[in-house]
């Protein structure tokens, strides 16, 4: 009796996965749906973090299902979907060490500069001072790559916030300003 269950869940599998080659997105979802809570579990313990676990659950069902057509049943379908998201939380697991992130949060250890006033330095020695992209990397003990990453980010922030500004200033929210007209727009 146990033997034609597992032939019935095994039939219906393979409908499944003929169903979700030739498209049926219900039937790739049904077969995502069975394996989502041990496939969680396997990335959880490479990974470590439930966040990190999520991810790498989601990255690898999705190139679980943009490579659905190459699945050839030389395997089961477990192991296949097993290995695709393994190979995902490694992946984030790789990523995550080649980089570290870095916390505003916590106090920076003696030999640096907080992530704040690293920003605001590199962007005083670039654009203020005059200094070249690796003189100012080499002041700060950085990277000439951190650097510029850095003062595009610094770039970005300055545009985004004096946009705000201006536009407040244009409607006239800022205090005092009622219908009178900005001067600066």
């Amino acid at each position: 009796m146990a033997t034609q269950a597992a032939v019935g869940i095994q039939g219906s599998e393979e409908k499944l996965i003929r169903a979700g080659q030739r498209g049926d997105h219900q039937a790739v979802e049904t077969l995502f749906r069975r394996y989502h809570r041990p496939l969680f579990q396997t990335a959880l313990r490479v990974l470590g973090n439930t966040e990190d676990a999520e991810d790498a659950l989601q990255d690898g069902l999705l190139s679980a299902y943009r490579n659905l057509k190459r699945f050839e049943g030389r395997s089961q379908f477990s192991t296949w979907l097993t290995r695709i998201v393994i190979n995902a939380a490694l992946m984030r697991r790789r990523s995550a060490k080649a980089r570290p992130a870095i916390s505003l949060d916590e106090p920076p250890r003696e030999d640096e500069l907080p992530a704040a006033e690293l920003l605001k330095s590199a962007f005083v020695l670039r654009e203020v001072q005059g200094y070249s992209t690796g003189e100012a990397a080499k002041t700060l003990g950085v990277t000439e790559n951190t650097l510029k990453a850095r003062l595009w980010r610094a770039r970005h922030q300055l545009a985004e916030r004096l946009g705000r500004r201006l536009r407040r200033m244009r409607d006239g929210i800022t205090g005092g300003m009622g219908d009178a007209e900005c001067s600066y727009c």
